[in-house]
């Protein structure tokens, strides 16, 4: 990867904040154009910089990491965003999924596993370690861990840009299909996994390592 991923990064806790940045600025491909102390201060200023990649914590007292999603995957679609943070219970996990984040990871990871989320969620794809993917399992997301659903090849790319963000449209161009098979495979999805909603196609891709 010759091209430098430009990175935000957000926190209200000063020391970590300068120490990821510390870690960051000194990794090769990787460029820190900008932090914030909270989520208020990131909308404020994110205008100016428009990173590739935003990382943010969850817990801040001034617009959290989950509203600052909202509002970043709203006004700034293209920005990629990964969670940083010390929660792993299932609750904030799905809320953060449900918000658009492109990646999830605990606090305690090393180095080389926060750049691979970094690389991934810049190239596409969502991101969400091993550690999330036990909790998603452990977790009761209208589909029980034993239900394996028998879906086509075709399903499952479908899936994939599903959950990769990608539209109906967008989809239906990447797999030279019409519009309107792509809506059936989505509707056929939504009914053999049993949910009503992206996020459940999301959960229901992690939880089986489709993604």
């Amino acid at each position: 990867m010759d091209k430098k991923i430009n990175l935000c990064i957000v926190d209200d806790h000063k020391m970590f904040l300068e120490g990821i940045t510390s870690v960051l600025s000194n990794t090769e491909n990787m460029n820190v154009i900008m932090t914030a102390k909270d989520g208020k201060e990131a909308l404020k200023i994110l205008p100016n910089f428009m990173p590739d990649v935003l990382i943010t914590d969850i817990d801040m007292l001034i617009i959290n990491g989950i509203e600052l999603t909202k509002e970043v995957k709203s006004l700034y679609p293209k920005i990629k965003v990964i969670a940083v943070s010390s929660h792993s219970k299932s609750v904030i996990i799905t809320k953060a999924i449900q918000a658009g984040v492109d990646g999830y990871i605990l606090k305690n990871t090393g180095k080389l596993e926060l750049c691979k989320a970094i690389k991934t969620v810049y190239q596409g794809t969502k991101y969400f370690n091993n550690e999330i993917k036990e909790i998603i399992n452990d977790s009761i997301f209208n589909i029980k861990k034993t239900d394996t659903v028998n879906l086509s090849e075709r399903e499952k790319e479908v899936l994939i840009l599903i959950s990769n963000e990608k539209s109906s449209h967008e989809i239906a161009e990447i797999l030279s299909l019409s519009i309107y098979t792509i809506e059936t495979h989505r509707k056929n999805l939504m009914r053999k996994i049993g949910t009503k909603n992206m996020v459940g196609l999301v959960k229901y891709a992690i939880q089986q390592n489709i993604i």
